[in-house]
């Protein structure tokens, strides 16, 4: 192989790795704003 492949290789690692962990801070972040509403709509039925 030659060091441009390897480079872009290394690049296309660099960027999945990056997706997946916004990906995953999305989630938990959501995950936190859905448990917040949840919780609003119940303490309103009160």
């Amino acid at each position: 192989m030659n060091d441009n492949k390897l480079e872009n290789m290394k690049n296309v690692g660099n960027f999945t790795r990056g997706a997946i962990k916004e990906f995953e801070e999305n989630i938990v972040s959501q995950h936190n704003y859905l448990e917040k509403v949840d919780k609003n709509l119940k303490s309103g039925r009160k």
